[in-house]
């Protein structure tokens, strides 16, 4: 039986963001903007394999992702699957990682 029970939301947007010395940065980097897996399946390995999947298909590292507004699961998911712990403060709603800057030009 095939039914959807959840998606993953991706895109290139351009964002005014800080880094770590909190000066002003213009970056279109992939960003997650939407991310749900049913509450039924949760906790199932489906999350960690959509998200894998995508990571691989857009070839890009979990720290080079900017998401926007994410929930208290999300940023505990990425924690336990990715090591995502370290934010960069941010002015707007999108979330990024410790690293994100190491790859971008």
């Amino acid at each position: 039986k095939e039914a959807i029970i959840g998606f993953l939301k991706v895109g290139y947007k351009k964002l005014f963001v800080l880094d770590d010395r909190e000066a002003h940065n213009e970056v279109e980097p992939l960003c997650i903007l939407d991310f749900y897996i049913h509450e039924s399946l949760q906790r199932h390995g489906h999350g960690r394999e959509l998200f894998h999947y995508m990571l691989q298909k857009e070839r890009v590292e979990p720290h080079q992702l900017a998401i926007d507004r994410p929930s208290q699961k999300l940023l505990k998911f990425l924690n336990k699957h990715y090591n995502l712990e370290t934010t960069v403060p941010q002015v707007n709603n999108f979330v990024i990682f410790e690293g994100f800057f190491a790859h971008q030009h």
